[in-house]
Order: structure tokens, then C-alpha cells, then sequence
């Protein structure tokens, strides 16, 4: 008997063999009953033979790593059916390969399609002359005669034939067959009086464009059967004008590319071409151009469809100006509306819960949506301007004049970022808008109604306010607000002294006791530690676990139509703009089933790990819980100034450094010569370190842990890709400050033929060029800056290395006096491998700003202001030796206070680290007591963050359901038409049920969810960043919400 192999239990060694395609490995064994042989293909990488071949597969692998669409998620699945997933045959795993061997047999069958056929079949009505004409469109493709292709087609009239000419086939129209098209009758009824519409009456359809045989009805009252343009509208064609219409657009390309543009971003010009291309693609037919006519028609399209899923039509009045401001635009589901979705108490709730009837708005500005000086007010004024999304222009342009120019304040320490310099820019020549400021749902990133305002010369406050206002004054004064905004440690300060100079009717009531202001969990990591420590959400009280970045999310789905709609008039591109927005939010409000059940999940997972963490350390700290929880919570009621998150003064850091830098830059483009980029020099400067140490930490953990599982195997391939994808912008960026570095022939540690992985790329730092490059004059500017950095990081990371040194010389004091049984002891071990985590990176981090300092100083090691830092010197002044350490930690009680004595070298022999050598250690108890003091307070945020989630996803969970029945029964409220008979009043009326069956299918639809805690897999998103169609899924109507 043969050695068993694998899982083979068969005696039979598996066999393996080479596939034709190099990467893969084929393993074949026999089964038990020696019956069957089972076959297995395995991925395996070899040796390239050459560099070449090693390059091109390093530049692949570079691109997966980049790329979003074929990223993280696809990889993941690899690794799954890698490990565990079903065996798949050569043909499932490349469908190509079966493929390419029959592509002539492929490409024979078109070509069959271009003859008459072989066999000579008689037509339908048994004729066998005259059998010449087919229907593209038709899926049976049979050749008919005349006479059958137009009676098949009475209903279809504007499918593509073809006639067989004796030779091959060529296009045709149904008009010049004898077809015509009777309006005002049904299909086969026989018009008495019937009118030809003018000469060359042309329809376009979704994917043609043709001539057609037109008759309006006279026979009967015009009350009756309408006028042309409404017996057109009623055989599904919309006319291009409403007096003597000649031309017309099907509703089915009308609703397609509604659908195409709102998903794809597809402009109309393109499409449009794409229509001609199609009806014939040889350029041969000359069209009558109905290009403008498609752009106005499409543009009063999108504004009947954004009236119809108002309820517009619904209303008694039925009367365009009963449209209150912002009434056109679909609300938030799950945002508080006292009166739709609030009990009646709900001012009475407890202070330490109002939180959870807070409204949550993110604003800023996009500066792609720029509109060039064409057209203007007066030619082109909007149809639906000030009842969506955009403001109403006329009161809003006399107050956009009488701000002039107004100098923001730059002092912030984050002023690296865009928005503060952007308010003040004036780079406008050729464009009548700048750009579009707007606030949205923090939560849930529906777009706040009447908030869109165009900017002029940049992001002026005065501009942000009146977004701001004139939306909230359209919800109620008396809710808590949250307002988040990427520059909101500087926009917050006299915001209430400016509102009051607002316009009346757009200005709301406010309270500074009900806002709390707030910056982005992103854009807070490019501010200054006070910034951080005052405006941060993770300090913020109420705020759950609410990142306010859904505004980017939302701008990086619109930027796509910039292009179309910087060369529209001003009303044109604000209706383009206002239906996007629309279809942006109705698909945020369909995908709340999901989105809170996939949130909810996660956040009661996150809540028990941080509240047993939370535990844990107050547990271990005792005595100092309720002073550390006065201190802090006497700050977050407003009864202190004294921020207990802020670190005492420990020299001059990074963050110094930036402000540093910060303020110099400031004073140049206040002089007149601001940086030649969004991105400052030192803000570029301080990303290309912050990547560094993104590289460093990942370095670290695969060094420590690896990555064995699959789970860990797709954590690590996530995180080189969000590396990868940095690496790629900074690039991009280096390109306009440092070419030199980029064009220069670095040498590098890696072999010829090895891939480089994303944490092992050199970012082309100065500190990594050779010192012939770092002595040019164009790096003379970088080199300075970058050494200022290193010395920041310096002093940081040297600071950090005490602290956690600190930290663990308390907590193996607490372990060895508290510490009982093998509960307690695994809490302790995983706390000090936390803190010695942590330890390690600010080493690592210590070691690589000391090795680029040395490099910037020419070699010379005493001009780093440190010595290098060994493994010898991380220790406490008087740390004894590492046995002596491990006898201590085991004693108990008095014994302990006793041996620590015992322990102590004398004074003559005693060595202190240089780590201390500059450092207060006078009173070492309160660095201790204050390095973990800020643990514990962070660690108690975190904790109050996920509870405090929790409860808002299971308010907002509520308020979606009563709001949906809330909708509904409005919807059916306007149901009732007396005035509305016949087939009028019934359409509108089955409008209106449908719309309310729409909104109890989602309320059953999401309560089903809930009540599972399942995600619903039926979408792939929760909100696309490319979004959907705001008009649902239905083929035959487009109104689904």
C-alpha cells in the first residue's frame, strides 16, 4: 500500500499535471470506491524567466491594487473559493477558452443572419411572392410580405425594417410600406374625419429615427379626444412643441434615457448620436436634426416627472403656485419631522436622550459643478427653481451682491484643507458660478430641500449661511441640530451673529444652546490637535457613530454630469442638477432597510466589545473614576472651559510644526502668492508622512501577527490597496512640487524581479534621495521642510514612547495586586499587549524620523538633536533587570513595596535611559496618572459613541416605518377627484394607490428586515455612488417613488 497523500484515502498518490495556462496546477486522484477520478485546479505563481515578464506582472498586480471596480471584494472571493469554495470546471472558471476555438462558428451565424435564408418559406398568409421584408426588432426575425409586415406591425410602428433587394437587405420605414398612425381611436377603429399631420413628421425612438404616416382625429370634440398635442401624449409620443406639432419622442426613450442618464451620467448629446449611429451607421442618410428639440423635451420631462411624484396633480388645486419652497424635493425617512414622525411629548424627554431627536446636516461646497457665462436669467429662468433644491434666484442674487468681497478667517491649523482658501479665491474668469454649496443628512445623506446655492467667487460664509438657513427653516426650529463642515472650527465662530443678516423669508430661528458644530471624522486628520480635540465626533456627546462624510459620497457621484452642465443656461443646469439630486435621494430612502440593519448589527457588536473594554479599565483605575468622570463630563456640559482631552505641552511636535507652516502659508496668500495647488506644500508634505506611516503600521502587523486566515488575508489586502490608491495621488501631486525625485534613478533593497508591495514602495522623499539630489536648488525648500518634520516627529513619538512606558509600569502594579484568576489575567495580558503595540509603533516611528533626520543632515548624527534609540534604552529610569522584573510582578501585598526596595541599584551604578535625561521626572505618579487618564476618557467615548448608536438606529428604525404610513396615508388622502371624471380621474386616482401600496410594500419590506437583523441582499448598495434611476424598477411607468 502506497502512502496516503492529502485527502486521498484511496492508496493512489494524487497526480499532477500542468494545465495549457501557466498559472494553474491540475491535481487528479481516485476516489475510495476507485470508480471516478476527481480533479482539482489550483492557482500557483512561478518564477518569471525574466524581468520582463516580472515587470509586467508587478504593473498588474499594481492595478488590481488600484482599482475600486476590481479590488478588495473580488480578491476576497478568490481567497474563499480558493480555500474552501466548490471546484468549478476549466470552462465555468474562463467561459473565454470554450469560446475562442468556435469564433468563426460564432462569427458564420451573424453573417447567415445577413442573407434572405436558404429555404424559400412562404409567408404568413401563405404568399410566396413578394416574401422581402423583416423586423430587426421583432425576436422571430421571419421574412413576410408586404401586406403581413404592416398589419404585424399597427402596434409596433416604429420598428426596423429591412427589404431584401435581390442582392442583401436595406432599410426601410412602415411609412413608405403604407403604414399609418390614427390618433384619437383605438388600434383598428376607423376615423371619420381624420387630419394628416404635417409633411415629415419625425419620431425618435429609443434607438432610431424616422419618418411617419400621421393622422390626428377631427371627428370628434376636441374636449373629447384633445388636442394634437394630447392625442399625441395619449399614444405615448411627446411632442416637441404644443401647436402643430412635427416632430415627437416615444415615452420609451424618454423614460430610458431618464433612467441611463440618472445611473450612467450619460449627457444628451452622446445619446443622441448614438441614435443616429444606430438608425444608420454608415453615415449615409441625411437627418433632420432634432437635437435641441431632445433637449427640451427631456428637460420638461425630467420637470412633469418631479411634479407627478410630488403629488402635484393630486392636489385639489392642481395649481403650480401652491408649491411651497422646497416642496418638490422627497424628505429623509428617518430624520426627525415633529408632527410626522415625533410623539407629542417628545420635549419632554430626559436631557441625557434628547440626543436621539437631534438632525443631523453636513454642508459644503463642490467646486466641479462650475457653469460657464452662457445664456442668462432672463432667457433661461428654470422651471423648477426654488420648489427642489435650489434656492429661489431672485432674492438670492441681491443678497450674493451685497456680500462683496469678504476676507474669511485662515488662521485654522488645518488651512492646508481646500474650503478656507477657496472661500477666499477669485479664479472665476469665464464662468458665471464657481460652484454649488449644499447641505445634506449627515445620517443618511438624503439632500436637505432648498439648501443648493451657486457660488461666485468661492466658499463665502455669508454663501454657507444662507444654504444653511434656508434650508433648516424649513424644518422646525425647536429640533437639536448637529452641523458638520470641513472647516467648522473656523465657520462656527459668529455664525449666530451673521444669520439675523439673511433675507427674511429664508431666515430661520435659532437657538446656540440647540447646535453643536462638528468636522468630519476624514477632514478632522487634517486639522491642528486643538481643532481635534475640540470639534472631533468621536468626542462628541450624541452624535453616535455619524462620520458626516456622506457629502462627499454624494459629490463624487454628481461630479460625472460637471461636464454637460457647465455649458447649460442657469435654469437648464439647475433643473439637470435638481432631478439628480432627487433621484440621489430616492434611492438613500429606499436603501434604509439595509443600510440600518447592516448598522444596527455591527453597532451592538462594537457596543458590547467597547463597554466590557470600558469596564475593564474602570475597574483597574479605581478611586479616580468619579473624578475623571466629573472632569469630563463637566466639559462636555458646558460648566468648564478646560478641555480634559487636551495633552500637556511636551515641546515642539508635528502638529506645532504644521501650524507653523500653516501660518506661513497663510501670510503668503494673503500677500499675493498662494500655493499652485489645492494641496499646500506642507500639507503635501504631511500626507506623504502620514502614508509613511501607514506603510510602517502594516509593516509591523505583518511582521507580528502575519496573515493566516482568510479573514486577516483580505484585512491585509484592503489595507495595500488603500495604500496602494494613496500612493497614486500623492504621485500626482509630486509631479507639480518635486519632478526631480520622480524622474531620478533611485536605487532600491528589492531584487530585480521581485513585486513590490504597497508597503514596501519608496514614496521619493528627500530624505530617501541619494545626497547628489538633495543638494539641487529646487529641493533646497523640501529638504528644509522635511527636516523640520522629522524633528516634530522626534519630539512626538519620543513623548509617546515615555507615556506608554508609563502606562505599563502601572498596569503591571494594578495586574500584581489585583489581578485574581485566569478571567482577570487574560483582560490583563491583552491590555499590555495593546500599550505594547502601540509602544512598538511609536519605535518604529522614532527610529525611521532619526534615520531620515541623519540622511537631511548630511550623515552627521549629532546634528539630529537625538541619540539613536536601542532596545536598551526603552525603560524606566530605574527599570531592574528582566528576571528580577518577572519575580516582582509575582509578588503580593506588603512583600511587594518591600522587594521593589530591595530591587533598586545603588546610586553609584545606577544608568538612567536618555529617554528621561530631558525629561521631568520629578513626579513620575502624575505622568502616569495623566497618560492614563486620557485612556480612559478615550476609551469612555468610544464606549458612549456605540451605545448612543444603538439607540439612534432603533429611533430612526421607528421614525422610517411611521413615516412611510404617514406618506401613505397622504397619498391616499388625494385620491378623491370629484372634479376629475373618466379616464382622468381614474389615473390620477390609481396614482395615488399605487404610490401608497409603494410606501407599505417598503414599510413591510423593511419591518421583515428588522425583525430578522438580516441585511437585505436584493440591492448590492445602499447608496451607489453611481445612483439609480429615481423612477423605480417598472417597465411600463417610471413613478415608483
Amino acid at each position: 500500500m502506497s502512502k496516503k497523500r492529502g485527502r486521498v484515502d484511496s492508496g493512489i498518490p494524487e497526480i499532477s499535471f500542468s494545465c495549457k495556462d501557466e498559472n494553474l496546477l491540475r491535481i487528479a486522484s481516485v476516489s475510495t470506491d476507485r470508480r471516478r477520478v476527481r480533479q482539482r485546479t489550483i492557482p500557483f505563481s512561478p518564477i518569471p524567466p525574466s524581468p520582463v515578464k516580472s515587470t509586467t506582472s508587478a504593473q498588474l498586480n499594481n492595478f488590481v491594487a488600484t482599482t475600486d471596480f476590481y479590488g478588495v471584494n473580488e480578491l476576497e472571493e478568490d481567497i474563499r473559493e480558493e480555500d474552501s469554495g466548490p471546484q468549478r470546471s476549466d470552462t465555468a472558471d474562463n467561459p473565454l477558452k470554450d469560446f475562442v476555438p468556435r469564433t468563426m462558428d460564432y462569427l458564420l451565424e451573424m453573417l447567415r443572419l445577413e442573407g434572405h435564408g436558404s429555404e424559400e418559406r412562404p409567408c404568413l398568409c401563405g404568399a410566396a411572392e413578394g416574401v422581402l421584408y423583416r423586423c430587426r426588432d421583432c425576436s422571430e426575425g421571419r421574412v413576410l410580405c408586404k401586406s403581413c409586415t404592416v398589419s404585424q406591425h399597427k402596434s409596433r410602428p416604429f420598428h426596423y425594417i429591412e427589404r431584401w433587394n435581390g442582392s442583401f437587405f436595406e432599410r426601410v420605414t412602415l411609412k413608405t410600406l403604407g403604414l399609418r398612425i390614427q390618433l384619437g381611436h383605438p388600434s383598428g377603429h376607423i376615423c371619420s374625419m381624420p387630419r394628416q399631420a404635417r409633411a415629415g413628421f419625425v419620431v425618435v425612438d429609443i434607438d432610431s429615427t424616422q419618418e411617419v404616416d400621421v393622422y390626428f382625429c377631427m371627428c370628434q370634440h376636441p374636449d373629447v379626444v384633445g388636442e394634437q398635442w394630447q392625442q399625441l401624449m395619449r399614444f405615448e409620443l411627446f411632442p416637441a412643441t404644443s401647436i402643430q406639432p412635427h416632430t415627437a419622442f416615444t415615452f420609451r426613450l424618454l423614460r430610458f434615457f431618464h433612467t441611463l442618464t440618472l445611473q450612467g451620467k450619460i449627457n444628451i448629446y452622446d445619446y443622441y448620436i448614438s441614435i443616429q449611429n444606430r438608425t444608420d451607421g454608415a453615415g449615409i442618410t441625411a437627418f433632420k436634426d432634432r437635437y435641441e428639440a431632445f433637449r427640451r423635451v427631456m428637460r420638461q420631462w425630467r420637470y412633469l416627472k418631479l411634479l407627478k411624484r410630488a403629488g402635484v396633480s393630486n392636489t385639489p388645486s392642481r395649481s403650480l403656485l401652491d408649491i411651497k419652497r422646497g416642496g418638490l424635493a422627497p424628505r429623509c425617512l428617518a430624520c426627525p419631522i415633529p408632527g410626522v414622525n415625533l410623539p407629542d411629548d417628545w420635549m419632554l424627554i430626559e436631557p441625557a436622550k434628547s440626543y436621539i431627536y437631534r438632525k443631523f446636516i453636513s454642508v459644503d461646497a463642490c467646486f466641479r459643478l462650475k457653469r460657464r457665462l452662457i445664456s442668462s436669467e432672463k432667457l433661461d429662468p428654470g422651471l423648477a427653481t426654488g420648489l427642489a433644491y435650489f434656492v429661489p434666484q431672485d432674492e438670492y442674487h441681491r443678497f450674493q451682491k451685497s456680500t462683496g468681497e469678504q476676507k474669511e478667517d485662515e488662521s485654522c491649523t488645518g488651512s492646508d484643507l481646500a474650503a478656507i482658501r477657496q472661500a477666499n479665491t477669485k479664479f472665476n474668469k469665464g464662468y458665471a458660478t464657481t460652484g454649488v454649496v449644499l447641505c445634506v443628512c449627515a445620517r443618511h445623506e438624503v439632500v436637505e430641500p432648498n439648501s443648493a446655492v451657486d457660488l461666485d467667487k468661492g466658499e463665502k460664509y455669508a454663501l454657507t449661511d444662507y444654504s444653511v438657513s434656508a434650508s433648516q427653516s424649513l424644518s422646525d426650529n425647536r429640533l437639536p441640530r448637529v452641523l458638520s463642515y470641513d472647516i467648522a472650527c473656523q465657520y462656527h465662530k459668529k455664525f449666530f451673529d451673521r444669520i439675523p443678516n439673511l433675507p427674511e423669508s429664508v431666515r430661520m430661528e435659532t437657538d446656540s444652546k440647540k447646535w453643536t458644530f462638528a468636522v468630519p471624522k476624514l477632514h478632522i486628520r487634517g486639522h491642528g490637535i486643538q481643532c481635534q480635540q475640540s470639534f472631533s465626533l468621536h468626542l462628541t456627546p450624541g452624535v453616535g457613530q455619524c462620520d458626516c462624510e456622506g457629502i462627499e459620497r454624494h459629490w463624487g457621484d454628481e461630479g460625472p454630469i460637471a461636464t454637460s452642465t457647465r455649458e447649460m443656461g442657469p435654469g437648464h443646469r439647475r433643473d439637470t442638477i435638481d432631478d439628480h439630486f432627487c433621484s440621489w435621494s430616492h434611492r438613500k430612502r429606499i436603501g434604509l432597510g439595509r443600510l440600518l440593519a447592516k448598522r444596527r448589527k455591527d453597532a451592538k457588536k462594537q457596543a458590547k466589545i467597547h463597554a466590557d473594554e470600558f469596564v475593564k479599565m474602570c475597574k483597574f483605575q479605581g478611586a479616580n473614576v468619579e473624578e475623571w468622570t466629573k472632569m469630563v463630563t463637566d466639559w462636555e456640559n458646558g460648566l468648564t472651559d478646560e478641555n480634559p482631552y487636551v495633552k500637556p505641552d511636551i515641546g515642539f511636535t508635528e502638529d506645532d510644526v504644521r501650524y507653523q507652516f500653516a501660518q506661513e502659508e497663510a501670510e503668503q496668500a494673503r500677500t499675493g502668492h498662494p500655493s499652485v495647488h489645492d494641496v499646500s506644500p506642507s500639507a503635501f508634505m504631511y500626507m506623504a508622512l502620514d502614508l509613511e506611516e501607514e506603510q510602517r503600521v502594516l509593516t509591523l502587523d505583518l511582521a507580528n501577527d502575519g496573515a493566516t486566515t482568510v479573514l486577516q488575508k483580505t484585512e491585509i489586502l484592503t489595507r495595500r490597496a488603500r495604500i496602494q490608491r494613496a500612493i497614486g495621488r500623492l504621485r500626482t501631486i509630486q509631479k507639480i512640487y518635486t519632478p526631480l525625485a520622480l524622474t531620478a534613478s533611485i536605487p532600491t533593497n528589492h531584487d530585480s524581479t521581485d513585486i513590490v508591495e504597497a508597503e514596501r514602495i519608496d514614496l521619493m522623499l528627500p530624505s530617501g534621495l541619494p545626497q547628489a539630489l538633495r543638494s539641487q536648488p529646487e529641493m533646497k525648500t523640501w529638504v528644509a521642510m522635511e527636516t523640520k518634520y522629522r524633528g516634530g516627529q522626534l519630539v512626538s513619538s519620543a513623548h509617546e514612547i515615555r507615556a506608554r512606558l508609563l502606562v505599563r509600569r502601572g498596569l503591571h502594579q494594578k495586574r500584581a495586586l489585583d489581578t485574581r484568576g485566569q478571567k482577570d489575567s487574560r483582560k490583563a495580558r491583552d491590555t499590555l499587549a495593546k500599550n505594547d503595540q502601540q509602544m512598538a509603533q511609536a519605535t518604529a516611528k522614532f527610529r525611521a524620523a532619526w534615520a531620515a533626520a541623519k540622511a537631511l543632515h548630511g550623515g552627521r548624527e549629532d546634528m539630529v538633536g537625538y541619540p539613536y534609540l536601542k532596545d536598551s534604552d526603552i525603560r524606566m529610569p530605574e527599570d531592574p533587570d528582566l528576571a528580577t522584573t518577572s519575580n516582582l510582578r509575582r509578588m503580593k501585598g506588603a512583600k511587594f513595596q518591600e522587594q521593589e526596595k530591595l530591587l533598586v541599584p545603588g546610586e553609584s551604578r545606577k544608568t538612567t535611559s536618555w529617554l528621561w535625561s530631558s525629561f521631568d521626572c520629578s513626579d513620575a505618579s502624575k505622568a502616569i496618572y495623566e497618560a492614563t487618564r486620557l485612556e480612559w476618557m478615550k476609551a469612555r467615548a468610544r464606549d458612549l459613541r456605540w451605545k448612543e448608536e444603538v439607540l439612534l438606529l432603533e429611533e430612526e428604525m421607528r421614525r422610517v416605518l411611521v413615516t412611510l404610513e404617514y406618506e401613505a396615508k397622504e397619498w391616499l388622502a388625494r385620491v378623491a377627484t370629484e372634479d376629475l371624471t373618466g379616464p382622468l380621474g381614474e389615473g390620477v386616482t390609481a396614482y395615488a394607490l399605487r404610490q401608497a401600496a409603494i410606501r407599505r410594500g417598503l414599510a413591510a419590506k423593511f419591518r421583515s428586515m428588522w425583525e430578522d437583523d438580516k441585511p437585505d441582499k436584493s440591492h448590492a448598495m445602499d447608496g451607489p455612488p453611481r445612483s439609480l434611476g429615481v423612477d423605480g424598477d417598472s417597465d411600463n411607468d417610471s413613478d415608483n417613488e
